[in-house]
């Protein structure tokens, strides 16, 4: 029987409880917390594997783009089934796999930023950051389907240390001045909590491949500022052929203070920005399967 819901928004709620049956079903994987959200939401990791090669995985950086912790949360079932029943996904065997991996995902980086997206102000949020919140979004309550950024109305994929002076430029040049809904890059590079966690998590574990997860457009973009590492171009050739996504040069504000864009400066090993799906954020449900089975094969290629 499935355990990750499928059918319905994944909110913070949802995610928790598809995290704690997950572990309770599959006992070869582990889990951690890599740090907690501005509102102290848990933002836990979970590996599959015991293998050397580290492959680290991020989802839902952004609240519109909450469809690919759901599809984090269904890669790390399907792996679990598939080891399990001692399946060959093509050519790959899944108990070498795992021997010979460990992957390392977070699937949801900004609960919070889902569950305004979702839900909206909700009485668990402050008075306070309500009234802030509202001052951010134009006076306006309605952030259902809305908001991109974390609580505090920061863009967490521009949070990163990598060219973060020249995406502040460039994000003034596009009438950007602060805290709000989304592109905001923050006041100083891993200002904000969910930041500090992934980037804790990345050094702790020392990657040799990143993946970030975000929507839509149905591309992959493989490097930074110009350069990337040493074979991530054969890598992001074979990441292309199995989702059929479009390969990408960066540039403009997408070359600057990501995640992918830190990875790629301070590790110099292959990371990838995938966006998944295509139309508007937040991504229909309808378009799920389709991602999942993309992305799967993706994964299995790594």
């Amino acid at each position: 029987m499935q355990i990750i819901s499928t059918d319905k928004e994944y909110t913070y709620d949802v995610f928790m409880d598809d995290f704690f049956r997950l572990m309770g079903e599959y006992n070869i994987l582990e889990s951690g917390t890599a740090g907690y959200s501005v509102l102290g939401k848990r933002i836990p990791f979970i590996r599959f594997g015991r293998g050397c090669r580290k492959i680290l995985i991020t989802g839902a950086h952004h609240g519109k783009e909450w469809i690919t912790a759901m599809l984090n949360m269904a890669l790390i079932e399907a792996l679990c089934r598939m080891y399990g029943e001692g399946k060959r996904f093509g050519e790959t065997n899944m108990i070498e796999f795992f021997n010979t991996r460990s992957i390392y995902f977070i699937p949801m980086v900004n609960p919070d930023g889902v569950n305004l997206c979702i839900r909206g102000l909700t009485e668990d949020i402050p008075t306070f950051t309500q009234s802030r919140l509202i001052g951010m979004n134009a006076g306006s309550r309605e952030f259902v389907g809305l908001w991109q950024s974390n609580i505090r109305g920061v863009d967490l994929n521009h949070n990163y240390d990598a060219l973060f002076e020249k995406g502040r430029t460039m994000e003034f040049a596009a009438g950007v001045y602060g805290p709000g809904k989304g592109r905001y890059s923050g006041e100083y590079p891993e200002s904000e909590p969910e930041t500090q966690a992934v980037v804790g998590l990345t050094k702790e574990i020392n990657p040799d491949i990143v993946i970030a997860y975000h929507s839509q457009g149905e591309e992959i973009y493989y490097n930074f500022n110009g350069k990337c590492a040493r074979g991530a171009v054969n890598i992001a050739q074979t990441l292309a052929r199995a989702t059929g996504y479009k390969l990408i040069e960066a540039d403009g504000l997408t070359d600057c203070s990501g995640y992918k864009d830190w990875v790629i400066e301070h590790f110099n090993i292959p990371a990838y920005t995938i966006e998944v799906g295509k139309g508007e954020n937040p991504l229909p449900l309808s378009q799920f399967d389709k991602i999942y089975s993309d992305n799967l094969k993706a994964v299995l290629c790594l």
